[in-house]
């Protein structure tokens, strides 16, 4: 038989994930068909969600002006697989015990796509099931959703990512905790470059007697400033497009017209193209982790500690004008700043892109 300390140590000590905790099917008992996992597994007994720290030093040079991948690379692409082969591996050792398990899969807002088949059956859930990882690793006694819907916990505040599994292993449930990070400072809301977190507007459920609430997202907002679309800190978008103005705050797309937009655009940025090979996290994460993460560590809440004091500039994050400078030319001109009288000392075959 296996036991739920049987497998966190498995988890912890030979997979190396940085946290574990499990969630008793019942707890799921009032989610919605597209969001149960007994529509992913009709006899799961039990949810698996584990998590690994996003490094710190992936933030640093977001927050400084100075370096932009390592976020996207570690924080977001390389992490996000690593979750995956843990997953894989935690799976493997439950079947070693005669338990079926499967991977849930990393989705933190895939139920903003929508359904994308036929119409179900009568009595059948939507094609599109997918598990919520930040509900589900709040069941799991984690941490908590805080209100940038941005997962937190005690060891790393909001710099983690998750992973989902669920098997038909009864294993005994961790204890829920909540209400005890995210004191509604706001700081999110003040910090996110695309003002997509409201201050007074909130999606809520309760589950066991815990109230998990987050704000009511702008998710088209949120996703176009996560592609790199919101001039205030799209640098390299701004490189390619001097000219463009594109007003977040005034753009009403969904956020899978978002997505398509980012798709569309990547190819013509150099950078873009080269971070999309997998999913792109381009934003920087400025205020749903950044902000949140300064005011933690700042209270003394977050177990994970660092010697650098203090632990990030306490200045303004730093901003891009979002209106271009006026034209000063109407003209068929690629590079309208190229100064033409240096243009005799471009040697051949080089490029003054």
């Amino acid at each position: 038989m296996l036991t739920s300390k049987q497998l966190k140590e498995f988890a912890l000590n030979v997979v190396g994930v940085d946290k574990i905790g499990v969630a008793s099917i019942d707890r799921f008992k009032n989610a919605p068909a597209d969001l149960h996992p007994l529509n992913i597994m009709p006899r799961a007994r039990s949810v698996i969600v584990i998590a690994s720290r996003i490094l710190r030093g992936c933030y640093r040079g977001i927050d400084e002006g100075t370096h932009w991948p390592s976020y996207t690379i570690f924080g977001y692409q390389h992490l996000s697989g690593r979750l995956q082969t843990a997953a894989y591996h935690i799976c493997r050792f439950i079947e070693d015990f005669g338990y079926e398990a499967a991977i849930a899969g990393m989705a933190a807002s895939s139920r903003e796509w929508g359904p994308r088949g036929p119409a179900p059956r009568p009595g059948k859930p939507v094609s599109e099931v997918c598990l919520q990882l930040r509900i589900a690793a709040t069941l799991a006694g984690l941490g908590e959703i805080g209100w940038s819907k941005v997962f937190l916990t005690e060891e790393f505040g909001p710099r983690q990512r998750l992973n989902a599994i669920v098997t038909e292993a009864e294993l005994e449930p961790d204890p829920m905790r909540t209400g005890h990070l995210c004191d509604r400072c706001f700081r999110c809301v003040a910090e996110c470059p695309a003002g997509a977190i409201p201050r007074n507007r909130s999606v809520s459920i309760e589950v066991e007697g815990h109230r998990l609430e987050w704000a009511d997202l702008d998710l088209g907002k949120c996703k176009l400033t996560h592609f790199g679309l919101n001039r205030k800190n799209g640098q390299f978008l701004i490189k390619r497009y001097p000219g463009l103005y594109l007003p977040i705050p005034e753009q009403e797309l969904t956020w899978k017209e978002a997505w398509d937009l980012g798709w569309s655009i990547f190819p013509s940025v150099p950078y873009y193209a080269v971070m999309s090979i997998g999913v792109p996290a381009l934003c920087g994460a400025r205020g749903c982790i950044i902000g949140c993460l300064k005011h933690l560590e700042k209270k003394g809440v977050v177990k994970n500690r660092f010697q650098n004091k203090p632990v990030f500039s306490e200045k303004p994050p730093w901003s891009l004008t979002e209106k271009p400078a006026p034209a000063t030319h109407r003209g068929f001109i690629y590079q309208p700043e190229f100064d033409r009288k240096k243009q005799a000392a471009v040697k051949p075959g080089t490029t003054w892109y």
